[in-house]
């Protein structure tokens, strides 16, 4: 009985590993005839347990795209603070803004995670596209020619992204420094134990 137990568990973590190679759309919307040669394929399981598999590899899969897309959100709300105060105050002022407001985001960013809170967030990204074109718009204005609006779009968005990772290297060195301080500590005290034994 134990031992069948065994196998069906074993099963279940092959089944949620197969599975987890799938996409999220493949996942939420699955091709009929590759669940039942999965069904065959683990037979083993229930229907219910294939099911809860199926469901907690979904969760997880969707946990995963959020918290990718959670990194993002500074990019973005950094962007739109730099079109916005460009075009109301100065480039200047603009540019100081997005770098005030991404590395701020960024560090907060990596500490805390709201599924809820991503959701709303997650649609500015579309607000980019038109600030990127604003801002291209706003450049014209100026009196620059086309090179100096394809740069100075390129600068917003992909030196966002670069000045992004680089803020958020300080804040993953700390993350990391903690885990190995958390992982020492508990070793330092497993040691005296063990030697007691």
């Amino acid at each position: 009985m134990a031992g069948s137990k065994d196998q069906r568990i074993e099963h279940g973590r092959q089944l949620a590993r197969e599975l987890f190679e799938w996409t999220l759309p493949e996942l939420m919307r699955p091709d009929e005839q590759r669940l039942a040669d999965l069904r065959v394929k683990y037979r083993r399981l229930s229907q219910a347990q294939f099911d809860d598999v199926l469901r907690q590899v979904r969760e997880a899969k969707l946990y995963q795209q959020e918290r990718i897309g959670w990194q993002a959100v500074p990019h973005d709300i950094a962007v739109l603070v730099l079109v916005l105060v460009t075009v109301v105050v100065d480039l200047r002022v603009g540019i100081a803004a997005c770098i005030g407001v991404l590395v701020l985001l960024e560090s907060l960013f990596q500490f805390y995670f709201n599924r809820k809170l991503y959701r709303p967030l997650s649609f500015l990204v579309w607000l980019t596209y038109p600030a990127y074109l604003l801002f291209g718009y706003w450049i014209y204005r100026m009196g620059y020619g086309i090179p100096y609006i394809v740069v100075g779009v390129l600068l917003a968005s992909l030196g966002t992204f670069v000045l992004g990772a680089l803020s958020r290297l300080p804040v993953r060195m700390i993350l990391e420094a903690r885990a190995r301080g958390r992982q020492e500590g508990e070793q330092r005290r497993k040691a005296p134990s063990d030697k007691r034994t």
